[in-house]
């Protein structure tokens, strides 16, 4: 089969992909509550931390480093 077309598998678990959904999944909540929000612009990087490809204190370094990029961003996630 060519390389290409091969599912490439998580390196964690599906219960660490689990729980890390259900952080994301809080912190999403909480913010609601604070009257904070998120850009779908911001879900690949959720979406990298809970397939385990990156750490929980990789998430605000990538999103401050989307949004300087992109000045018309939300200021808040």
């Amino acid at each position: 089969m060519d390389d290409a077309f091969q599912i490439k598998q998580p390196g964690i678990s599906t219960d660490e992909m689990e729980r890390r959904r259900k952080m994301v999944w809080r912190a999403f909540r909480s913010n609601v509550v604070e009257g904070a929000s998120q850009g779908a612009d911001v879900e690949p990087i959720f979406d990298a931390f809970i397939r385990g490809e990156i750490e929980a204190g990789d998430i605000v370094p990538q999103i401050s480093r989307l949004w300087k990029l992109d000045r018309h961003s939300p200021t808040h996630f």
